[in-house]
């Protein structure tokens, strides 16, 4: 019993620290509609809403917008996942 309520804490650690990561990255990265080119947010909302109105445009922005913070909070994660096991295994 105290191997799994250990194993669980470890996994809910792990998954409140990508969490945290989200947000930090998140927090550090300036409005989508500076960094994302209008006519693919057109391109991304027709395709996947087929409408081009102001709200399948501000979910667009929001999709993408959230696809990139996980492409960077990913690879952050699985290094500094890494390198604490690294560090922990020394």
């Amino acid at each position: 019993m105290a191997v799994i309520l250990k194993k669980l804490a470890r996994k809910t650690g792990k998954f409140i620290y990508f969490i945290i990561l989200l947000i930090c990255i998140a927090h550090s990265l300036p409005y989508a509609e500076l960094y994302i080119n209008e006519s693919f947010a057109t391109r991304w909302a027709l395709f996947f809403y087929g409408k081009e109105d102001a709200e399948a445009m501000y979910d667009a922005f929001t999709d993408i917008d959230f696809s990139i913070m996980l492409l960077i909070a990913f690879p952050m994660y699985i290094l500094t996942m890494k390198l604490i096991k690294k560090i922990r295994s020394k």
